[in-house]
């Protein structure tokens, strides 16, 4: 099946290390870059130290980063974790933080603003305005480099050095924000720029910085005693460098589309709006303000990388999205005759400048397609299809051919023309294939779950849209994370292109923590694991009573009539070895159970909620 995706979310991105694969495509989420903290409550929230997804209400220990340099955000004080909730805003989850419950995370950065310039950008609603912390730097003298929403007949929007900067911007209570600032440090003349829902909010300069060099936080100030946070936060991105003009408008862009939100100014991507398709995700663009602020190479979090735009002017910018349909070419009957199978995900550009009131047009680029996981490739086989007409259909398009295989799973169609003959404003695309058989562009695992269903056995569910040379799959179970054994072995389908949906039960989970993973192995022996699943069973108080213990060849259970309901007895590889044993005799409380076809050793005795150890001699 080469190869099981580890992640559903983010493909990993094997080629062209400068590739811009941060929000809105960025900087590059690879640990290279000056993205050094990024953190998205969609992915990457954990219960624990990183093993146990959250919960919707549940509280949050630690929140991945996702820039590539591990600097994970945590709190382990657990009367001081913010809580994370589903569907919040346009369907995302977010992490709330209260300051009744005086929650806040720490962050793994420590930039200091007395030497390093920065730029950081935060989703956010706070449900009460004062001053309350968003960003801080702690471990300094006086207020710190922090951001407060301050209260709203105030015109300002941070703190820096314990000086009040004033702005623009005004926060209202329960309104959703995208806020960022841009911070230049450059000694006594140090200055900080405010942005608000695409809108400059003003400038500051001649502070003097304060040097610091400890963690940044959220949620409350620098002494862990004031200035708590009561808002819901759906993204934080945090950059160690100034961004020049264009990657502003760009992120502000990708914010908005991503969560639904609406720009004051330079509303530049528009296929977000429902009357356009809510071609909200895996956002990037590229673009230009003038001959000092360009952003002229993107890939985002998608596979699409668009890159060396030949005529690409002053205030121009292409910004792409996706429909989030599925990125497999199952789709055969809206195709070229020429094509016999594509994505089902389509991609839209807005080509367009900060008014859109001129014929934009950034030329031929270079377009790179990111095809890793997907399953074995022939560049000759692949097309791209754009609907030039704008009628929402491929059938009736002229495709582009001659794809060059770059190596590492990208896949280059150079030169694609901008204009009425290729990539223009409001204009969809996506990726075709001439032979399903030699390239079938598959997404594999569709998803793998696992699910407590009866408070004492757990279900195991995946699905797959396609497998290729599938052997056979392997459920492992672990106490701790680290240690695997496995529950059950299936078959796999070896070759399929439909999406087939697989199920198992483990009647013998651990009390407690169990965790989950799915292994698949090709015929040829390679493997290749998902990621990993947990579910919690808890120890019932129900008063059960077994004797003798250690026993011979018969034990008596105590119990009430429901407690004694359901007996099952396992060996101690798990194995189910009820039916060697016999119930002698059953009243309303008790059970009599012969052992004596058991060998001696240890086993597991359960009754409907609890588990109980029997030693056999």
């Amino acid at each position: 099946m080469k190869r099981l995706i580890l992640s559903i979310v983010f493909l990993t991105f094997s080629f062209c290390l400068f590739a811009q694969t941060g929000p809105g495509g960025i900087g590059a989420n690879n640990g290279t870059s000056n993205l050094i903290l990024w953190l998205d409550a969609n992915s990457g929230t954990f219960s624990d130290a990183g093993i146990t997804l959250c919960i919707n209400g549940g509280s949050l220990q630690q929140w991945n980063d996702m820039s590539g340099y591990n600097n994970h955000s945590t709190q382990t004080i657990v009367a001081r974790q913010p809580t994370w909730n589903t569907s919040i805003l346009n369907g995302s989850p977010a992490v709330n933080f209260s300051s009744s419950s005086q929650n806040y995370i720490l962050h793994q950065i420590t930039t200091n603003p007395s030497t390093s310039d920065y730029c950081f950008f935060a989703v956010f609603n706070s449900s009460t305005i004062g001053q309350n912390n968003l960003l801080q730097q702690a471990n300094g003298t006086g207020l710190g480099r922090t951001h407060f929403i301050l209260n709203g007949s105030t015109p300002a929007s941070s703190f820096i050095g314990g000086v009040t900067q004033s702005s623009t911007i005004n926060y209202a209570a329960s309104s959703w924000a995208i806020s960022g600032t841009n911070y230049d440090a450059n000694g006594a003349a140090s200055s900080i720029s405010f942005y608000q829902d695409g809108s400059f909010g003003g400038n500051v300069g001649s502070i003097t910085p304060e040097s610091a060099t400890g963690n940044w936080i959220t949620g409350v100030n620098k002494n862990l005693s004031a200035q708590w946070l009561d808002a819901d936060v759906t993204e934080i991105i945090f950059f160690n460098s100034l961004l020049n003009d264009a990657q502003l408008i760009i992120i502000q862009n990708y914010l908005a589309a991503k969560y639904g939100l609406s720009l004051t100014v330079n509303d530049i991507y528009d296929e977000d709006n429902a009357g356009n398709g809510n071609y909200d995700y895996d956002v990037a663009g590229i673009g230009r303000v003038d001959a000092s602020n360009i952003h002229n190479d993107a890939q985002g979090t998608g596979i699409v990388r668009i890159l060396n735009p030949t005529e690409l002017g002053d205030d121009e910018f292409l910004i792409w999205g996706h429909d989030n349909g599925v990125q497999q070419a199952i789709e055969t009957t809206d195709v070229p005759a020429s094509v016999q199978a594509r994505f089902d995900r389509t991609w839209r550009v807005s080509e367009r400048n900060a008014a859109n009131t001129s014929n934009v047009n950034v030329g031929a680029i270079d377009m790179l397609w990111d095809l890793n996981g997907l399953g074995p490739v022939t560049a000759s086989d692949l097309r791209l299809l754009i609907d030039t007409d704008n009628d929402g259909l491929f059938n009736d398009e002229t495709t582009i051919s001659g794809a060059t295989d770059l190596g590492g799973g990208i896949f280059e169609f150079a030169s694609v023309p901008g204009g009425a003959a290729g990539i223009r404003n409001n204009r969809r695309f996506t990726l075709g294939t001439i032979n399903p058989s030699q390239t079938p562009l598959p997404i594999e695992l569709v998803y793998f779950n696992a699910t407590l269903e009866n408070e004492l056995t757990v279900k195991l569910e995946w699905q797959t849209a396609s497998e290729i040379n599938n052997g056979f799959f392997t459920i492992e179970r672990s106490k701790n994370g680290l240690d695997w054994e496995e529950v059950s072995k299936i078959d796999g389908a070896g070759n399929s292109t439909a999406l087939l949906s697989y199920s198992t039960i483990d009647e013998n989970p651990y009390w407690g923590i169990s965790y989950y993973r799915l292994k698949q192995t090709d015929f040829d022996g390679q493997f290749e694991y998902s990621d990993i699943r947990s579910v919690t069973i808890k120890q019932n108080t129900a008063e059960v009573v077994i004797y003798p213990n250690p026993a011979n060849n018969q034990i008596t259970i105590q119990a009430n009539e429901q407690e004694l309901q359901g007996i099952k007895i396992f060996n101690t590889i798990g194995q189910d070895v009820t039916n060697l044993t016999k119930q002698l005799s059953k009243t309303d409380n008790s059970v009599i159970i012969d052992l004596s076809n058991l060998a001696n050793g240890i086993y597991k005795v359960k009754t409907v909620t609890t588990a109980n150890i029997v030693y056999k001699q």
